[in-house]
């Protein structure tokens, strides 16, 4: 059976090197033809003529992700960048914040099969995808690549652990699709009954004493890196050190305050060009920390590697799989007038993400039930919630603290 899933895994660095250079140019031009907010772009930054290398993209301005939100109420649905009308997409999905993300009508759209195949997963597979269906796009995400892998999905979805449970295990399930800690909580339940052989896992950090953990239960356990805008970024390979770039996106590490690159191996922030005919994103700065791994792979991959995502830039934080935005929780806690002030608290306990609500407020449980489903309307995520007497935060106490602490 072939070790690689797409041709482009194949080539060499230089070769590898060569084909994102010329589609680099080429989606550069695209975006500038063919989008509004491209065409703004290039010409701010020269025109065609002076964008037309890896090293003229410093020249082109940075798309922040947190900007995103703003950008697109003024100008919807997609801030200018979509390349194709909307009756020409097959959906549109809202993710936090809130951001508009399309996609388009072609087979495995998120580049998702090649990821999946490099952790194990093969045609017949029975598996269990439990992302999201509903709005966000993760859930189709990986449908649509286990689907181009010829494997059976059972759209799981968020919740319903029991089902889940009782699912994976009358079935045989051979594949798991979602996050770290879910995975976790489901192998809990199973004590030693679990079919699970491969698992993908993203949208959480995975910590090597969790990944230590998942494995001595018998699943290999693969990890990628992606976003709700852009699908696959990079993914493991069977060496399981560090992230192949997708040939789906052109990534640089850039310094965070000035956009410029940043040295070899040093960390920055990650930027990202989609090489995309629907959605031409240029520069869309993430928020994410990483570096870049350029020595060779024995796997016989060409591509550059990611080392792991190191942290974020700005304020949001990412909490069981979910970004969680401070214009978020504004959002949801400024319909309750009972709560004064508030911070919410990100920690870990084992492999699990814990979100605690510290709120100044009339005390009792109607205050903290409320900001309970508030918070859970707005963000999906469930929090605990501890109500405070008056001037128990400091007036400029920040609106999110994450507590967390990675290996």
């Amino acid at each position: 059976m072939a070790a690689f899933f797409d041709s482009r895994e194949r080539l060499s660095r230089a070769e590898w090197e060569q084909m994102m250079t010329r589609r680099l140019a080429e989606t550069i031009a695209h975006a500038h033809a063919r989008t509004a907010a491209g065409r703004r772009a290039v010409e701010a930054a020269g025109g065609l003529g002076a964008v037309r290398s890896a090293g003229d993209l410093p020249r082109l301005p940075l798309l922040r992700k947190s900007e995103l939100p703003a950008l697109q109420a003024s100008e919807p649905p997609f801030a200018g960048w979509n390349a194709v009308p909307v009756d020409q997409l097959r959906r549109i999905f809202v993710s936090p914040g809130p951001i508009y993300d399309p996609e388009g009508p072609a087979e495995d759209y998120w580049g998702f099969a090649p990821a999946l195949w490099a952790a194990g997963f093969r045609p017949g597979d029975l598996v269990l995808n439990t992302f999201a269906y509903h709005l966000t796009p993760a859930g189709h995400m990986f449908d649509g690549a286990l689907e181009a892998l010829g494997c059976a999905v059972i759209p799981g979805g968020v919740g319903n652990t029991d089902a889940q449970v009782r699912a994976a295990r009358q079935l045989r399930v051979r594949g798991f699709v979602g996050t770290p800690s879910f995975l976790a909580t489901l192998l809990d339940k199973m004590e030693d009954d679990a079919p699970f052989q491969v698992a993908f896992l993203s949208g959480e950090m995975l910590t090597a004493s969790l990944r230590a953990a998942l494995e001595g239960r018998g699943v290999a356990v693969s990890q990628g890196y992606a976003t709700a805008d852009l699908g696959l970024i990079a993914y493991e390979c069977e060496r399981r050190d560090g992230l192949h770039h997708s040939g789906r996106v052109f990534i640089e590490i850039v310094d965070p305050e000035g956009g410029r690159p940043a040295g070899a191996g040093d960390p920055g922030e990650v930027v990202l060009t989609l090489l995309n005919e629907i959605y031409p994103l240029l520069r869309l700065a993430t928020g994410d920390l990483s570096a870049m791994d350029l020595a060779p792979c024995p796997c016989g991959r060409g591509s550059p590697r990611l080392t792991r995502v190191l942290g974020r830039v700005g304020e949001a934080v990412k909490v069981r799989g979910i970004f969680l935005h401070p214009n978020e929780v504004a959002l949801a806690l400024a319909a309750l007038p009972q709560v004064r002030r508030y911070q919410l608290v990100v920690s870990r306990e084992g492999h699990q993400d814990r979100l605690t609500a510290r709120v100044e407020g009339e005390a009792g449980e109607p205050t903290a039930r409320a900001v309970a489903d508030r918070l859970r309307e707005i963000t999906r995520l469930r929090a605990e919630v501890e109500v405070l007497p008056p001037g128990s935060l400091p007036a400029d106490a920040p609106p999110i603290v994450d507590e967390r602490r990675w290996e």
